[in-house]
């Protein structure tokens, strides 16, 4: 079994346009869900914290469901659970004020970060505040399999990508120079796959030696974009796990994200 685990961050997504309609997701629960769809291989977890309002009883029903362990994931009463408001335009998203709940002032203990380092991969993002962490949890052998979205300015951002193994950073279209000079950056501190994604325009890799472009999978129809970039990274990292070569990857990662822009959620 392949141990993976989503730490950082958990969240939902609520649409006040759909009768207040929410999911439980975040960046590294969408790719966690997606894979544990996708193969019979993963043995998954979540590191993370939520409330005992609705919206966490969900995300523990829903890890319930997909066989996920929750044994680190901290229930903190009376608080809130962090949500997102979403508005759907032309099936493009538009967040509202998040509320950051029980996360906001949220640190991951030395016993959970032991916990993680247990695990082949870990799942992370900006919002998961284990910046600070990466560079132990990483000597410990753990691959950071880690999204960027479009936060490629921070400035922690040299310090995330010293110490992860794969960065995904999101980009506009007809941002290719853009990408290429980041992902150059990227791997010369120190990451071993870099990845851009430019929506419909598909998605570009570099591994130190060479770059990589693949074109997007058309989707029968297109539902919602949320949940788009994590699944490109669930199938990159199937592809991944199997040892594919990352132009077989990309293409895993395409059908992968077809399929999700189809349905409402970002996983099935």
């Amino acid at each position: 079994m392949r141990k993976i685990t989503a730490a950082g961050y958990v969240t939902t997504d609520f649409y006040p346009d759909f009768d207040n309609r929410f999911y439980v997701t975040g960046n590294g629960v969408n790719v966690i869900i997606n894979l544990l769809q996708m193969r019979k291989d993963v043995k998954a977890s979540v590191v993370s914290a939520v409330s005992d309002d609705e919206y966490g009883k969900a995300a523990l029903a829903k890890f319930s469901e997909m066989g996920i362990d929750c044994s680190h994931l901290e229930v903190i009463p009376g608080g809130e659970t962090p949500r997102v408001p979403l508005y759907l335009v032309n099936n493009e998203r538009t967040y509202g004020t998040p509320v950051r709940g029980v996360m906001r002032d949220y640190e991951f203990s030395d016993e959970a970060v032991d916990f993680i380092c247990e695990h082949e991969i870990m799942l992370s993002d900006f919002t998961g505040k284990l910046m600070g962490r990466l560079k132990e949890i990483k000597e410990r052998g753990v691959k950071i399999f880690f999204d960027l979205s479009t936060r490629r300015d921070r400035e922690d951002v040299d310090s995330v990508l010293e110490n992860c193994y794969c960065c995904l950073a999101s980009f506009e279209k007809g941002e290719e120079d853009k990408a290429h000079e980041f992902l150059e950056h990227a791997v010369a501190l120190g990451t071993h796959i870099a990845l851009a994604t430019f929506g419909s325009d598909g998605s570009m890799a570099y591994d130190g030696k060479n770059f990589y472009r693949h074109g997007i999978e058309k989707a029968e129809k297109v539902v919602n974009t949320v949940g788009a970039g994590d699944s490109y990274f669930s199938g990159f990292i199937s592809g991944f796990l199997d040892e594919k070569p990352i132009e077989e990857c990309m293409a895993e990662g395409a059908k992968r994200s077809a399929i999700i822009v189809s349905v409402f959620d970002p996983y099935l």
